[in-house]
């Protein structure tokens, strides 16, 4: 594919998923600019793997609605994503959804997010374009401890020194380090769950416990 019809696929895609969290009482803003300067600074390979997890996204988004549900659903919306991608999972991953206000988010195991329920974006001033096509260490900081002290958790899991899941009660914040609005997201608990397929980790699922606030 060509890189003109690839820039003019995801920023359609953009506004497809804006306009989907729009009709859901929620307002996100596709790009900050319809030349997409981000997605264009990633490779042609990548700007395809970006492409097709943003389209994923949007099939799911289909299926909830399909199904005559809402995407701020959010049990019934990791129901939806887990069937599509074919993702066994472990039972307790349910029982940390506690609250609508929990966010669930699925990472692969390169740490690029490629779910999150609609919540999450309640609690971030990024755009469409930010998200799929920037890094996580670019848009976000936390202290540096509770970074380690996370990756060393996951890194568990993922070399199976640790199983199922774990729990990471130490209250922190996460914030943004470009946007205009400059959120914070004090996050209270965050649970870790592995994801499988066909008897593989795959993926990782994280259940938040947080609420947004304005930097002051």
């Amino acid at each position: 594919m060509s890189i003109h019809s690839l820039v003019s696929e995801f920023r359609s895609l953009c506004e497809e998923l804006s306009s989907y969290i729009e009709q859901e009482g929620l307002s996100v803003r596709p790009y900050s600019s319809e030349h997409l300067p981000y997605f264009l600074q990633l490779p042609q390979q990548t700007q395809e793997e970006v492409t097709d997890q943003l389209h994923d996204y949007l099939s799911i988004c289909k299926n909830v609605y399909k199904d005559g549900h809402q995407l701020k659903e959010t049990s019934f919306f990791i129901h939806k994503a887990l069937e599509y991608y074919q993702f066994d999972h472990d039972p307790k991953l349910f029982e940390y959804i506690e609250h609508p206000r929990h966010i669930a988010e699925f990472y692969n195991l390169r740490n690029t997010q490629f779910f999150r329920t609609l919540n999450f974006f309640e609690v971030t001033s990024y755009t469409i374009e930010d998200i799929y096509c920037r890094k996580w260490v670019d848009l976000y900081e936390r202290d540096e401890e509770i970074t380690q002290m996370m990756y060393d958790k996951v890194m568990d899991l993922v070399r199976g020194r640790s199983k199922g899941n774990i729990f990471v009660s130490r209250e922190h914040v996460v914030k943004e380090r470009v946007s205009l609005e400059r959120l914070e997201l004090e996050i209270r608990g965050l649970h870790i769950s592995t994801l499988h397929k066909n008897g593989e980790l795959v993926a990782l699922a994280s259940v938040i416990n947080g609420r947004a606030r304005f930097l002051e």
